[in-house]
């Protein structure tokens, strides 16, 4: 916008006005439209500067905004990234222990059957008994006397294994 110079015409003040009458001719109509108009284009002016004012104030506020969701979008595209990177992580996760319970199932299916299968031994083993009258002996090895560091054949004593001699079972 140009740059517009007003002068701005006062009107005289009362003591002037009666000097200025005395000498001149009467303030005509038309100079006081004219300061009038001055007046007015003067709160024109100050109206425009105060807009332009605002203008710049609402541009530098424009831009701090800018700035603000470019650094808003910046911090969202981080954590994009970081939730994308510990989905993974987590479907990893959830991929093993999927595998992890199938093999406990299996493990346990097992452990069901070999639980079964001894406690069908244990009945036959406790029928076994029943029928027979078995008797289950403890046997304990005797200790070896201690063996010098040298030992010779001849030092060295020899012991048989225990023999252990099966009980009679008794007619039924």
């Amino acid at each position: 916008m140009a740059d517009t110079t007003l002068q701005i015409v006062e009107q005289p003040t009362a003591s002037e006005a009666s000097e200025e009458q005395a000498a001149e001719e009467p303030i005509k109509s038309d100079q006081i439209n004219g300061v009038m108009v001055l007046t007015l284009l003067d709160k024109i002016i100050g109206a425009v500067d105060q807009i332009q004012l605002t203008q710049s104030q609402l541009e530098e506020r424009q831009q701090e905004m800018d700035s603000a969701v470019t650094s808003i979008q910046g911090e969202l595209t981080k954590l994009t990234k970081a939730h994308s990177t510990t989905s993974n992580t987590v479907n990893k996760m959830l991929e093993k222990v999927r595998k992890v319970s199938v093999n406990v199932k299996t493990v346990r299916q097992n452990l069901e059957k070999q639980a079964g299968q001894i406690k069908k031994l244990e009945s036959n083993e406790a029928e076994l008994l029943k029928r027979r009258n078995f008797k289950v002996m403890i046997y304990q090895p005797k200790k070896i006397p201690s063996v010098p560091s040298d030992p010779s054949p001849e030092t060295v004593p020899f012991e048989p294994p225990s023999e252990t001699v099966p009980s009679d079972p008794s007619p039924e």
